[in-house]
C-alpha cells in the first residue's frame, strides 16, 4: 500500500467529523447553507483556498495533510508513516466577532480553534497513538483576511489503520 494513502482518508474523516459536529457548523456562521454538506467546498475545503480568490465576508477552513517523513524498518511493509494535519481557520475581519452565539467573548478564529482542538487533540482515531497538536498560531493574509493556523502530529502504519485499509 502506498504511505500516501493516509492523505485522502484522515481529509475525509476530519471533514465528516467538522459537517457533524453542531457547534463548528454555528461557529462557521453561514446563514445561506441549507445544510451542513454544502460546507464542503464553500466553507471547508480539502486543499489549502487562497483567501484573495474569495469576495464574501465569511470564514473557511482548509486541511492539508503532509507527510514530513516516512521511517523504514527492514522492508517497506514495516514502514511508519509520520503525518501532520494541517487546519487553516481563515476569516474575513468583518466576520470575526461571533454575534450568533450567546456567550461567547472569543473571536470566530480563536473559538473555532477551540473547538478544533477539543475535536481532535488527543484522539486515537487517526493512526497509531493519539493525534497531538503541536502549533497553533495566528497570523494576517491581507488587510481583510486574518487566520489560524493548527498543526497536528500523527503517527501510521503504510497500510493505513485510518479507514478500510485500500
Amino acid at each position: 500500500m502506498a504511505n500516501s494513502s493516509i492523505i485522502g482518508k484522515i481529509k475525509n474523516k476530519i471533514i465528516r467529523g467538522f459537517i457533524k459536529d453542531k457547534e463548528i457548523i454555528q461557529a462557521i456562521d453561514s446563514p445561506n447553507i441549507e445544510s451542513p454538506e454544502k460546507l464542503i467546498g464553500t466553507h471547508i475545503f480539502d486543499f489549502h483556498q487562497n483567501p484573495f480568490t474569495i469576495n464574501d465576508v465569511k470564514t473557511f477552513i482548509t486541511i492539508q495533510v503532509h507527510i514530513p517523513q516516512v521511517y523504514y524498518k527492514d522492508d517497506v511493509n514495516k514502514s511508519f508513516v509520520k503525518s501532520n494535519l494541517e487546519i487553516w481557520i481563515i476569516s474575513h475581519v468583518n466576520h470575526m466577532k461571533v454575534d450568533n452565539i450567546p456567550k461567547v467573548t472569543d473571536n470566530r478564529n480563536d473559538y473555532l480553534s477551540k473547538l478544533i482542538d477539543r475535536k481532535l487533540n488527543g484522539k486515537p482515531d487517526y493512526g497509531i497513538g493519539k493525534l497531538r497538536l503541536i502549533v497553533n498560531i495566528e497570523g494576517s493574509y491581507q488587510q481583510d483576511y486574518v487566520y489560524r493556523k493548527m498543526i497536528f502530529e500523527g503517527l501510521d502504519l503504510n497500510n493505513s489503520l485510518c479507514g478500510d485499509g485500500e
